[in-house]
């Protein structure tokens, strides 16, 4: 009827219905998708008698970052009527595209095609600060798999001042890493504050709240560093490419303090404050010049946060048991927790936990101070 045929135009009556089918070829076209390092990736129709070259050309053509001598094309096709099967192959097409023969492949429905990205791609323009008791602080470019040492070298060696045991090593992936983990104790912390706010003590309420809000405060005011714990001194050749030797990556910053004088004492301390070092004095002896522990301590959780990073408790573990007897360093940190105030044991771990992460924060804030 449609092309004309009068023979065929039927005469409808009364109850007969007309059914008009849609157009499969363009309600559900035949497409293919080309992935990875092109201007446009994505889906697109597919073109009569379409090839690999073609839908580069119709993706906008290469990134810069594109490996364009292969590409791996994906095949998807029905087996017996039953199942999709795929499997791939490779095209050779930098060779497509120059129009050399029987190189270019002609494109079926479904298909993938992934242009990948050049080896060391990402390490283009890659750089690392230095900064601090160095000779020559600045910016570096990096070299695929460059290790520390050999940056350390660029940059002149250490100065004569210099703490190489206190470097502190922050890195992009690690600091974002400890913000989702701090966003989460935050979490913790705020859900505590009604329970606190609930117990029928006034002065314990008094004070539960108050520990509520500084250890709050504390997190929310702290940012994390980001630091990954170095293990390095001042004779580059004895460690360099050893397990301490890391390889740097983008966006890595390094700072190198000067050696100091001083122990940190911090928390439910008397008098929280810088003393002078001592050698080989016990973390017990620096909390007695500070004026010792007040009643708000936690006595059984003091820990110390040492100058390269790295926490150490007492002997009963790192929450557990006090680290009175360690001896201690230049620039290291002993902390006095709180004693936790209300609430149940689901606060006293999140207290232990945020007090802990507060203090890594602020040691790398001092030790920069340096």
């Amino acid at each position: 009827m449609m092309s004309g045929d009068s023979s065929a135009n039927i005469m409808l009556v009364p109850k007969d219905r007309v059914f008009v089918q849609k157009n499969l070829s363009k309600t559900d076209p035949p497409q293919v998708t080309i992935e990875g390092e092109v201007a446009h990736p994505g889906k697109y129709p597919l073109g009569n008698s379409m090839t690999a070259a073609d839908l580069v050309r119709v993706a906008g053509g290469f990134r810069r970052s594109a490996y364009t001598e292969q590409a791996d094309l994906t095949r998807f096709m029905v087996e017996h009527g039953e199942k999709i099967v795929g499997d791939h192959e490779i095209v050779q097409i930098a060779a497509a595209l120059a129009g050399e023969a029987d190189t270019d492949v002609r494109l079926h429905d479904g298909d993938v095609l992934s242009i990948r990205q050049l080896s060391g791609w990402n390490n283009l323009g890659a750089t690392i600060v230095v900064q601090g008791e160095v000779t020559h602080p600045g910016t570096y470019g990096v070299q695929e798999g460059e290790r520390l040492s050999s940056i350390l070298e660029r940059a002149g060696g250490f100065r004569p001042n210099a703490y190489p045991y206190g470097a502190i090593f922050q890195r992009v992936q690690v600091r974002d890493l400890e913000e989702k983990n701090r966003a989460q104790l935050i979490r913790q912390v705020q859900t505590e504050g009604p329970g606190l706010k609930a117990v029928e003590d006034p002065f314990s309420r008094e004070s539960a709240s108050l520990q509520w809000k500084n250890t709050l405060d504390k997190l929310q005011n702290t940012p994390p560093p980001g630091r990954l714990v170095v293990h390095i001194t001042g004779d580059v050749k004895r460690w360099a490419n050893t397990a301490n030797d890391i390889q740097v990556h983008a966006g890595d910053t390094i700072y190198i303090p000067r050696k100091p004088t001083f122990v940190m004492v911090d928390g439910a301390v008397y008098n929280p404050t810088a003393v002078t070092f001592k050698p080989s004095k016990s973390a017990g002896w620096y909390l007695r010049q500070s004026g010792g522990p007040t009643s708000m301590a936690n006595k059984k959780a003091i820990f110390v946060v040492r100058a390269d990073g790295t926490v150490v408790g007492g002997s009963g573990g790192l929450l557990s048991g006090g680290a009175t007897d360690v001896a201690l360093h230049p620039g290291d940190m002993v902390v006095v927790p709180d004693k936790p105030f209300g609430g149940g044991l689901t606060w006293k771990n999140t207290l232990q936990v945020a007090q802990l992460v507060s203090a890594v924060g602020i040691a790398v804030q001092v030790a920069r101070g340096f």
